[in-house]
């Protein structure tokens, strides 16, 4: 009698265990990724001092109009490289 009570405790104990799958999620910080917001930092600070009247690209020549939205473009892609979909 006994050992039919452990037999059915140890059916129903292995019913209730249900497998789960577990995604690790690894919160690393890349080189890459530095470098992007850095880049978006510097868009940014970009076009707020262009509007003061300094330009930080002025190497650039013509082109400089449009190097907030460039860097920035850059940069949003370094931190987004990587990254899974989900």
């Amino acid at each position: 009698m006994l050992n039919q009570l452990n037999i059915v405790h140890e059916q129903t104990k292995e019913k209730k265990m249900k497998k789960t799958k577990v995604k690790e999620i690894n919160q690393e910080t890349s080189v890459l990724q530095v470098l992007g917001v850095l880049l978006i930092i510097f868009a940014v600070a970009d076009f707020a001092l262009s509007w003061m009247g300094i330009n930080l690209t002025a190497f650039m020549g013509p082109v400089s109009r449009f190097s907030p939205i460039i860097f920035g473009f850059i940069g949003t892609a370094l931190v987004n490289v990587g990254k899974e979909d989900g």
